[in-house]
């Protein structure tokens, strides 16, 4: 049987598309499947926050350590996706003397970047921060776009004719005599189904990983850990803002274009699917933020999210703080006896291309290609995901994104829904939360011929009811007032609640 592929890679988040690249790069025949779209996990559900590895230097140094090495190199060669905005640690009147000592000895051995600024000099840069806190340090903290980060990846990857399939659902692995050769796959919006051979297998589900490990009869304990996040309406800080403690809940600010992302929280859940944010986080987040910024309360929040991360931890290990962030990628050959099964565990996003790296070492391995990596060394072509601005008419005033935008952001998309377009545009994602922007949006792709009347309703129906779902946790004061306004619009003006949908997409 002739292979279809060399390596089928599972999971479209950024290890799995880091993963594809770097073997693109290198030659090898590709594909890459993902249940939903791109960025879709745990890679579109987080903080943004690409680490310095300062958060990490007391209780997990070697993460530490790869965390300011790979900040450096994505700095170098993926700097369209990041604001360098720098962070800082902060400590305030509560935090521990001693753990600050050891934090500074700790980062300076890890090759951190750490220097003090005076109290003054940061209050005067963050005016909002608490006038009480003690210490603050300079840290090379960045903001990173995960969303187009995945996407170049894909994009980077396909130029060089790997295959990506989205909204396709892996059903099985076919084993032979001990080894993997092929994926059954599902298309969940045909109902189509095939099958692919194959060398290699790469397992980057995330926090699915198990799931696939579990078709080829192979247990991965992968620790379920969700993070609540909540999102304010303007831009707390022009930096990133860490409280200097042992991490725990609420403790991170992170600027992301009009707006903060603050988290995060930490609970064992039973299932990847398990993201939903209740009221005592929304609260308990709000009490501890407030210690860096005080009248947090009063803030505007439009909304909160949760995001679940995959921790490895082998046969045993800790759970939730105490669990390693470190990543490990397993050949399943060597631990489990079968051949041609690799999977790629834990980490985080800061180090997905080292990761990614370890994953298509092994790969190459298996098939006997000796090319080196190239991904710490070749930039990303930014424009492979930039629209050409023919105008400045935003359909998105919130954050400005205008029809070229829109265009570029479903380009050889054969099946696609707002979620996709909001990662690459941030369409729906600023103060207004797609009130006035979903339904433009929708007219613009019905207007253009690239959707039917039916499918365009559809996805108006179905982008406000994906904001809806982290509106609901924070409606009090201003944003209960907008949502009136949302669903007035939506349920009034515009009858939502009758438009018809297709069963079939167009």
């Amino acid at each position: 049987m002739q292979d279809d592929f060399q390596v089928v890679i599972i999971g479209g988040g950024a290890t799995g598309t880091g993963i594809l690249r770097d073997l693109a790069l290198r030659g090898v025949s590709c594909l890459l499947v993902e249940k939903d779209g791109l960025a879709s996990g745990t890679s579109g559900r987080f903080h943004g926050l690409l680490h310095s590895g300062a958060r990490y230097a007391v209780n997990d140094p070697h993460a530490a350590a790869e965390c300011a090495r790979e900040n450096a190199i994505l700095k170098r060669v993926a700097g369209e996706f990041i604001a360098d905005t720098g962070g800082y640690f902060v400590a305030t009147p509560e935090d521990d003397d001693d753990y600050i000592a050891t934090w500074t000895a700790r980062c300076q051995a890890a090759g951190i970047s750490i220097k003090e600024v005076p109290v003054k000099e940061a209050l005067k840069k963050e005016p909002l921060l608490n006038p009480e806190i003690k210490r603050v340090f300079l840290v090379p903290d960045a903001a990173i776009d995960g969303f187009k980060l995945v996407e170049a990846n894909a994009r980077s990857a396909a130029r060089l004719e790997a295959k990506v399939k989205t909204y396709t659902l892996v059903t099985g692995l076919e084993l032979k005599n001990g080894s993997v050769r092929g994926v059954y796959l599902k298309n969940q919006v045909t109902g189509q189904e095939e099958f692919v051979a194959c060398q290699v297998v790469v397992n980057a589900a995330g926090s699915w990983a198990g799931c696939i490990a579990a078709m080829a009869g192979i247990k991965l304990n992968i620790i379920h850990d969700k993070g609540a996040l909540l999102v304010f309406s303007h831009r707390l800080c022009g930096r990133v803002i860490n409280r200097l403690r042992p991490p725990g809940d609420g403790d991170i600010f992170v600027p992301h274009g009009n707006v903060t992302i603050f988290g995060t929280t930490s609970v064992i859940v039973p299932s990847p699917d398990d993201h939903q944010v209740t009221l005592r986080e929304v609260s308990k987040l709000l009490d501890e933020g407030a210690r860096i910024f005080p009248g947090l309360r009063e803030r505007r929040l439009i909304r909160a999210f949760a995001g679940v991360r995959p921790i490895y931890q082998g046969d045993a290990g800790e759970t939730g703080r105490q669990a390693t962030r470190d990543f490990s990628v397993i050949d399943h050959e060597q631990v489990d006896g079968v051949h041609g099964l690799i999977s790629a565990a834990g980490g985080k996003l800061t180090t997905f291309r080292l990761m990614a790296q370890v994953a298509a070492d092994m790969a190459c391995k298996k098939l006997g290609i000796e090319r080196n990596c190239m991904t710490d060394v070749i930039p990303y072509d930014a424009d492979a995901i930039k629209a050409r601005q023919k105008s400045y008419s935003f359909l998105c005033q919130c954050e400005m994104v205008t029809a070229e935008m829109l265009t570029e952001a479903v380009k050889e998309k054969a099946y696609f829904t707002f979620n996709d377009v909001r990662r690459l545009t941030r369409l729906g994602m600023g103060p207004c939360q797609g009130t006035f922007c979903t339904f433009k949006a929708a007219g613009y792709y019905h207007g253009n011929a690239t959707v039917t009347a039916a499918k365009a309703a559809r996805l108006l129906k179905e982008h406000i009811q994906e904001r809806w779902k982290g509106n609901r946790f924070v409606l009090w004061g201003d944003q209960a007032q907008e949502m009136e306004i949302t669903r007035g619009i939506y349920l009034g003006t515009l009858n939502l609640a009758k438009l018809e949908s297709e069963n079939n997409a167009v």
